[in-house]
């Protein structure tokens, strides 16, 4: 097994060691034996951060309040697709929150709170200690397991904590260090029964079942508790049909939890009607909860805990970050609180890294519903915005850190939901197609599934003024991303294409002809003021990525369907970037200066929807400069006024995605010190509102830090602040199917590490990597193709290990700044001045006219910090994107520049 490292001293030790080791057999790499032959899927990085070296947990040293406060910031959340849980660790009675996320109720009333995902079960053991002592709980990260000691009477007593999602149960183990010592009595409750809420509580035997009907949907739910004890005595009582369990003198016992519903995945549940209907014929759930139960009680605890750890493990342990943290003496609240003043920052960052993960571990499991904007996880009766899926953005960045944060498999839970509510997206889609562009109606029905605005388990919207019909393409975006980050062309062939391709069809029969290009009719941008437009940059980024994306979708599968030639020739006139007056990627078409459309967009939005070609996105990247500047441009015009958690961490990948991780790392700090309460729940905008988007939003952004792949070329360590000087990071998923994992000090790479785990060709970029060293795990020197000193090609070959090691250091070409016009009189002549790079031998001189992706080079190689360009057209071009670069002696060039707009002066 790996060898446990926790500070970074010993990490250069023994990464000096590796290298001689390397060189000399290659047999071993941090105690891990490598066998040549073994599989792609057995294969593991084995860089130094591997995530059994560092114990992360959550801890404290008192209970959380018994309250709906103490619920938001101080309960342990766990789940396993079937249930979310909230532990609050009391000694005079524990309370265990359940959620079950198919009981709701239905969505009434406007504003914040609203019904509609209903509290399933509050469940309380009663143990009567109140004069306790030594006082633990924690949530251990590593294992998916939560815990709680403390001693009462001189008696310690323990309790341990899963939800196992191969048994489908929750399982509890209690202790107590003297035999026949361990008294409490179980009390499930049904929280808010009313008239929209009926049920019962039977105690029989070792076992309580509660039971009952949401009416509205008539959901059928029901949970069974078992007690199983080692010593002591069980006596079960009902009164006015609430069962209880009354435990005396064990020696220990094991609870086990089991719940379900009669909802099911099926698209009748969205195609008919009447809500009250919407079930029929669906099982009552108590045959499959039993069947849940029985088969979770003919295990061991032991066995049980054993399953669970294999499954959460199989994913938890795929990725690692160290930054030198160690472990903190003082509980998770007080790091949470002294976050603002810098004490046990590092730690708080891996932290919260891996709490992002752990939470779409819990949420997200093949065979259940995905998760919501909770999450899995609600205490109310009206929870915020009826814990409902919001697809302009929230459900999006749930599943952002299951691909770069190397747990792909996770969005199995959306597929199956998708797959439920698409027949009815595809009838909404021949109905807006008829209302907005009839005369490319496909009568027989074949018109493509159109994008919803919300959802939950029962229903889902037709369009929306709120956001326009781009959610639909940024839904295929997911199913993209799910093939290109796995390379599994049986998924592609059977689940993504046709996703892509029917979205395509709608979006290809829906866009009109507007002046030459193709344009959404209505359009809106998600949650600006400006409604029912035309042509809204987030319509159009987003059609145009997935136009593109069936097409190449198609030319892998030899695809050769008959409108896959009307979608290549839409793909040009989809026009998804407009660069405005202040250098800006326009929100809106008849936005000219920034936000200046109608006066009634706010310059400081929470949403950022016109830059989703730069993330999630593949539209901007390395390749396309001059949108890049732009799209920097339009996040500093942004500001970093909002106090919303899902955009801070949105922004967190944004900047890292235009290579700034200074600013990337700030945002990351204002989430942390913001937004994090102390079980690390997002509290979404300081109310404390729980949102879940954050969480997952926050991981995937630290990931873009680390490892980009967006224009199909690995990058590591794009985005790498200050702040992380030293550390190393293990596993994380790169477009390819290349799992990646990196070392550095001085924030500089040492070594990298790449397992090809689909075959195909590596392309890698980091400074002066074709200097570099580069052997497999087996110690032969690879043969690479160097496309310049910062990029080689790789023939890779599946299952192989890729090391890349003294890599020689590069030193950043400083950028000039401050570029402005000294004279500018709209003549073919104009005078240009700029503040000098230290760095800079000469300087180059690009433009790029109007909406164009890229730069053109107009003058190279000259000195001094003034120019005169001239050129015939300038009295032509109404606008164009100047800028200077600084080019060293050695020849290399600055990564960014100094730009300014230039508007033909008006006469």
């Amino acid at each position: 097994m790996s060898t446990s490292i926790n500070n970074f001293e010993e990490i250069m030790v023994v990464r000096n060691l590796m290298t001689i080791i390397l060189a000399v057999s290659a047999l071993f790499w941090m105690g891990l034996y490598l066998v040549p032959e073994a599989s792609a899927a057995e294969q593991r990085s084995a860089l130094i951060a591997d995530g059994a070296g560092k114990a992360l947990r959550l801890w404290y040293n008192e209970p959380a309040p018994d309250s709906d406060a103490g619920w938001v910031n101080g309960s342990i959340p766990m789940g396993n697709g079937y249930m979310g849980v909230n532990v609050f660790g009391g000694t005079a009675s524990e309370r265990i929150q359940i959620t079950e996320n198919s009981l709701y109720d239905s969505v009434a009333g406007k504003g914040l709170r609203r019904t509609g995902l209903n509290n399933f079960a509050e469940v309380y053991l009663d143990f009567g200690h109140n004069k306790t002592s030594n006082y633990e709980r924690d949530l251990n990260l590593n294992e998916g397991v939560s815990h709680v000691k403390y001693t009462q009477d001189n008696v310690e007593y323990s309790r341990e904590y899963f939800t196992s999602y191969p048994d489908k149960v929750m399982a509890i183990r209690l202790s107590a260090s003297n035999a026949g010592t361990l008294s409490f009595t179980l009390r499930p409750t049904i929280p808010f029964l009313g008239n929209a809420k009926s049920g019962s509580v039977v105690a029989k035997g070792d076992t309580i079942t509660l039971s009952g009907v949401m009416s509205h949907y008539n959901v059928k739910f029901e949970g069974q508790f078992k007690v199983i004890l080692e010593g002591g005595t069980m006596k079960a009582v009902n009164r006015k049909s609430r069962g209880t369990l009354a435990v005396t003198d064990a020696d220990s016992a094991v609870i086990l939890i089991a719940v379900g519903t009669n909802y099911q995945f099926d698209p009748k549940v969205f195609l008919t009607t009447e809500d009250a209907e919407k079930l029929d014929g669906f099982p009552d759930p108590h045959a499959k909860v039993t069947g849940y139960l029985n088969d979770a009680a003919a295990k061991t605890y032991d066995q049980l805990l054993a399953n669970h750890r294999a499954d959460y493990t199989e994913l938890y342990d795929r990725v690692s970050l160290n930054l030198g943290a160690s472990e903190p003496a003082i509980p998770t609240n007080e790091i949470v609180d002294a976050y603002p003043a810098g004490d046990s920052s590092r730690y708080l960052e891996e932290l919260a890294f891996q709490f992002g993960r752990y939470m779409l571990i819990c949420s997200s499991r093949a065979g259940t519903l995905p998760p919501h904007l909770q999450g899995i996880w609600n205490v109310y009766e009206k929870p915020p915005w009826s814990s409902q899926y919001l697809h302009d953005t929230n459900v999006q960045m749930a599943y952002a850190p299951a691909f770069s944060a190397n747990m792909p498999e996770l969005f199995e839970s959306y597929v199956g939901f998708f797959n439920t509510f698409v027949p009815r997206q595809r009838l909404y889609a021949t109905e807006y197609i008829k209302q907005y562009n009839p005369a490319q109606l496909d009568p027989s029905g074949d018109n493509g599934w159109s994008g919803p605005f919300w959802t939950n388990p029962y229903n889902v919207t037709g369009k929306s003024p709120v956001a326009g019909f781009g959610t639909g393409s940024w839904i295929a975006q997911m199913f993209w991303d799910y093939y290109d980050y796995t390379r599994d062309e049986s998924l592609l062939k059977e689940t993504v294409y046709p996703v892509m391709h029917e979205q395509a069809n709608f979006v290809s029969r829906f866009v009109k002809d507007v002046d030459g290009v193709l344009l959404a009719d209505p359009s809106s941008s998600p949650e600006q003021k400006l409604r029912n437009t035309v042509g809204t940059t987030f319509d159009q980024q987003m059609f145009y990525e997935n136009h593109h994306n069936t097409l190449t979708a198609a030319k892998i599968l030899g695809r050769s369907d008959k409108r896959l030639d009307i979608y290549e020739t839409q793909l040009p006139l989809l026009d998804p970037i407009q660069i405005g007056k202040s250098g800006q990627i326009k929100e809106f078409r008849q936005e000219e200066y920034y936000c200046d459309a109608h006066k009634v967009l706010d310059p400081h939005h929470r949403h950022a929807s016109m830059m989703l070609g730069l993330y999630p996105g593949q539209l901007i990247n390395r390749k396309t400069p001059a949108w890049l500047d732009a799209a920097r441009t339009t996040l500093s015009l942004r500001t970093r006024s909002s106090n919303i958690g899902w955009a801070r961490a949105e922004r967190i990948a944004m900047l890292a995605r235009v290579y700034d991780g200074e600013e990337a790392y700030a945002y990351y700090s204002d989430l942390l010190e913001g937004n994090y309460m102390h079980n690390l729940f997002n509290d979404h905008r300081g109310d404390p509102i729980f949102q879940a988007d954050a969480n997952y939003g926050a991981t995937a952004g630290v990931a873009e830090m680390l490892l980009q792949s967006q224009d199909h070329v690995v990058s590591p360590l794009p985005a790498l602040p200050d702040a992380w000087s030293e550390g190393s990071c293990r596993g994380l998923l790169a477009r390819g199917n290349f799992e990646v994992s990196v070392q550095w000090s001085r924030e500089h790479a040492s070594q990298m590490e790449v397992l090809s785990k689909s075959g195909g060709t590596l392309e890698l970029r980091y400074p002066n990597v074709a200097q570099a060293v580069i052997k497999t795990s087996e110690g032969q020197t690879v043969d690479f193709v160097a496309k310049g000193s910062d990029q080689v090609s790789i023939e890779t070959t599946q299952g192989k290990t890729y090391v890349v090691t003294d890599i020689p250091a590069c030193i950043p070409v400083a950028a000039p700044s401050n570029l402005k016009f000294t004279t500018d009189g709209g003549s073919d002549q104009i005078e240009l001045s700029w503040t000098g790079s230290a760095d800079a031998a000469s300087y180059n001189l690009y433009r790029a006219v109007g909406n164009t992706p890229d730069y053109e080079l107009i003058a190279s190689n000259f000195a001094g910090t003034r120019f005169v360009y001239k050129a015939a057209d300038l009295k032509q071009i109404d606008q164009m994107t100047l800028k200077v670069t600084a080019v060293r002696a050695n020849g290399r060039e600055s990564d960014q520049g100094a730009t300014v707009i230039r508007l033909l002066p008006t006469k």
